[in-house]
């Protein structure tokens, strides 16, 4: 057995993550306490250091490697004492006074190293810090571009710092304005960590991208491979994080609704998704030797802008920061990168890096492939555009565009109802344009997908296709399934309603890619398991397809074909009774005991109602019995800033019903009962509080709404999603194991 020396270690560490297997690790940890006792001007100069040391390491390349480290040891030191702010509850720190409360668990807590704009700089730039090490033993330009991504986020944490002191007119006011309601989850700890380091890995190694665009060679095809799969996988983790959050918190269960933020962020997946297509068959001065490159720096801008919108005001977002904004340093990166882009492009183009290389079927399948791609990001970047256009000339938003509106009206007070009608007046994107749209493109992916997929001779592969291409139009004209099984009695607008016949042709041309990936898939493995081509490449491609279809097939047929019921029930009478309500479902609702809580710090916080609970059946079955807590109005005034129209709207829904406690005390969501096939969310009202004789909050006699959805094949979403983060993890680690085998 061989002696274990660094050498062994750092064979089982992936490169990216190598800097936190260095014997240098600890100066952090040292240093950490050190700049907690001497302060934020310690502490603010350590984040502008950094920034310092990674423009120098810019200009003077024999340095770079200890730059880069150096540069890492201080912005851990500083993320790590920040985390102590937080942790101690130290409302001295503005940061932690703004966005923490001595109330919150501990995961949430540290959850707030990202839960405002000036922490979430420097989490990024420590994020770039853990790759500017390896990157800078890189040749030529992908170690300047590594530094730069670092000294952007270094020297933004700089300016807009979270290391500043918090005013002593807001420390007098309240001892601490705390955390909002609707980022009070497990999920805040995992969903927007994981957008912010898949954005990381997309960027880093830019400056690779660059060089290969302008047809300079260096090491973008071995560093592709890795940075953009683990992007890929990152990012699709967190936004099947962020639609189970959504699923369980905002807007009656939905997974998707085309917030700004989360198209911005569909447009880096949609590009991630069509460069990722490219990276089997690139050669470095044949096939996709453009293609390749430029589409990972137009994921890079996506991202950047992508950041740049989440922190833009004027489109209404529940996602965006709120309070001092760095949009300028997002879309100033994101201009510079496109210059230098176009300035790639343009001497790649002079210099011939394009030759004629391989142009067989599976290529031209392929470039289909990523054009679709490319086309879906156009069309989602095409109505973001058009909304901030629209903002921006002052343009009345429809009526149309304003959906829930009416129904908030009737839960909502004269002031309520004041801040509704200006919140709803503010833009955001066209949802049901994007889906129009998008429609057709799945049926492209469908059939092309199908087409490759297929394990047949080419004669025959092509008659498949051609039967495929004929069911999907008798699937739109003449079986028309949606229209057939569609019974109008859930959240479906006739805007979705009206593209019926493209969805039954998607999920037709869907299932045939389905149909395919699978046979595939079988047939690799049945004849040819022992090769390890079979292993690294069809088995994980075939599960990420069969899994994306599944997920998106079973999403679909869940959002249409979901059910909406409301029951208006008198507080006291009904509570503690059997409610009947739609499907053979009943509810029964109890408060048997309620008082004040203090759900969060921000002076008087956030009343809660303790001993309410909830039992659901169908027929003499017991589906599901829990219990836990509602919200209610207090009297305290909204804070400074946070006001957006779905914001104001969460708002609203969390004063009118009742919200689910966990043993944590701390994550909220609607009463749901999983099931297999369908999926039942039960939301139930609070009733209205005011304070009694003692003061203590008294609940009074009303009526209220009590609404029951189900959602058929939800259960497959989450089980498609899973197959398909697992065929990607599949391909990382093989690139993983590969990059190990190479420096043996």
């Amino acid at each position: 057995m061989r002696p274990l020396d660094r050498r062994s270690v750092s064979e089982f560490v992936p490169e990216f993550l190598q800097p936190l297997a260095r014997w240098w690790w600890a100066l952090a940890i040292v240093l950490c306490p050190a700049l907690y006792l001497s302060g934020p001007f310690a502490e603010r100069f350590a984040v502008g250091a950094a920034a310092l040391l990674a423009v120098a390491g810019v200009f003077r390349a024999e340095y770079r490697p200890v730059m880069a480290r150096i540069a890492l040891v201080l912005l851990l030191a500083a993320t790590a004492s920040l985390a102590v702010h937080l942790l101690l509850d130290d409302f001295a720190l503005r940061h932690v006074w703004l966005y923490s409360a001595a109330s919150l668990p501990w995961y949430l807590k540290l959850a707030n190293l990202w839960g405002g704009d000036e922490s979430t700089l420097l989490f990024l730039a420590t994020l770039s810090a853990l790759f500017a090490p390896s990157l800078c033993r890189r040749a030529e330009w992908a170690a300047p571009g590594a530094l730069v991504l670092l000294a952007l986020f270094a020297l933004g944490a700089s300016v807009w710092s979270p290391f500043v002191s918090t005013p002593a007119q807001d420390a007098a006011r309240l001892t601490s304005q705390g955390m909002n309601a609707h980022l009070m989850s497990l999920w805040m700890a995992f969903h927007p960590p994981q957008l912010f380091l898949a954005y990381i890995l997309l960027l880093a190694p830019s400056g690779a991208a660059l060089q290969a665009l302008a047809g300079r060679g260096g090491d973008w095809y071995r560093l592709a491979p890795l940075y953009m799969r683990a992007g890929w996988l990152v990012l699709s983790g967190g936004l099947a994080v962020g639609m189970w959050w959504a699923y369980e918190d905002i807007t009656f269960g939905q997974i998707w609704h085309w917030d700004p933020v989360q198209t911005s962020v569909f447009v880096v997946w949609a590009l991630a998704t069509a460069q990722l297509h490219c990276l089997r068959k690139y050669r470095m001065r044949a096939t996709f030797a453009i293609l390749s490159p430029l589409l990972a720096l137009l994921t890079g801008i996506a991202a950047l802008m992508s950041m740049a919108v989440t922190r833009n005001v004027v489109l209404a977002s529940s996602h965006r920061y709120v309070g001092e904004t760095s949009l300028p340093l997002y879309a100033t990166a994101a201009g510079i990168l496109v210059a230098l882009t176009l300035a790639a492009l343009a001497q790649g183009w002079r210099a011939g890096t394009r030759r004629k290389g391989a142009s067989d079927e599976s290529v031209t399948l392929i470039r289909i492939a990523v054009i679709a791609f490319c086309a879906a990001a156009a069309i989602a970047f095409g109505h973001l555009a058009e909304a901030f256009a629209s903002a921006w000339m002052g343009l009345p938003r429809p009526e149309a565009l304003k959906p829930f509106f009416e129904t908030l009206t009737r839960w909502s007070n004269p002031t309520e109802l004041a801040e509704l009608r200006r919140a709803f007046d503010q833009w955001d994107v066209y949802g049901f344009g994007v889906n129009r749209w998008l429609a057709p493109l799945a049926i492209l992916f469908g059939l092309v997908g199908g087409h490759y997929f297929m394990p047949l001779h080419r004669r025959w592969r092509r008659a498949a296709t051609f039967c495929a291409l004929a069911a999907v139009i008798g699937t739109a004209l003449v079986w028309q399934p949606f229209e057939s099984h569609f019974r109008g009695i859930g959240m479906t607008s006739g805007k979705t309603v009206a593209i019926f016949g493209w969805l039954a042709a998607a999920f037709a041309a869907g299932t045939y890619l389905l149909i395919a990936a699978s046979l595939w898939l079988a047939e690799a493995m049945r004849h040819h398991w022992g090769r390890p081509l079979v292993r690294r490449y069809y088995l994980p491609i075939g599960i990420i397809h069969v899994g994306i279809v599944v997920a998106i097939a079973s999403g679909t047929v869940g959002t249409v074909f979901d059910s909406y019921a409301q029951k208006t029930i008198k507080f006291p009478e009904d509570f503690g009774q059997s409610l009947a309500l739609p499907d053979g479902y009943s509810v029964t609702l109890s408060l048997r005991d309620y008082g004040a809580i203090d759900d969060g710090g921000r002076g008087s916080g956030f009343y809660a109602v303790a001993d309410a609970s909830w039992s659901l059946t169908q027929g003499d079955s017991i589906l599901e019995q829990q219990s836990g807590h509602t919200l209610f109005r207090d009297t305290r005034p909204p804070p400074q800033g946070e006001r957006g129209a779905v914001r104001l709207m969460c708002e609203i829904l969390d004063y009118r019903y009742a919200r689910y406690a966990d043993k944590s005390g701390r994550i909220m969501h609607p009463f749901i009962h999983r099931g297999l096939w369908r999926d039942v969310q039960v939301w139930f009202p609070s009733p209205e509080f005011k304070a009694g004789e003692n003061g203590e909050p008294e609940p009074q006699p009303g009526r209220l709404p009590l609404i029951l959805k189900t959602y058929p094949m939800m259960t497959w979403l989450w089980i498609g999603l899973a197959m398909a983060l697992a065929g990607a993890g599949i391909t990382l680690g093989y690139t993983l194991a590969d990059r190990r085998g190479r420096r043996n």
